[in-house]
């Protein structure tokens, strides 16, 4: 399995780093936006999804 890591954004502007993980047993499951409650995704199986936070950049977050 490779350790190809994608960018996800949510329409709330709110940004995720997902990479894959191989389970030893099937999973199901969903992910949603901690910001603004959005789904993201739905699994099932042994190949899951793994989401991390990307924060923001700190002129992005700040507007005069």
């Amino acid at each position: 399995m490779s350790k190809q890591h994608t960018i996800v954004d949510c329409a709330c502007g709110a940004r995720y780093e997902r990479r894959q993980v191989q389970l030893p047993i099937k999973d199901i499951g969903c992910f949603d936006c901690d910001d603004c409650g959005a789904r993201l995704e739905i699994w099932w199986g042994r190949a899951v999804p793994a989401f991390k936070r990307i924060a923001r950049e700190k002129n992005a977050a700040r507007r005069a």
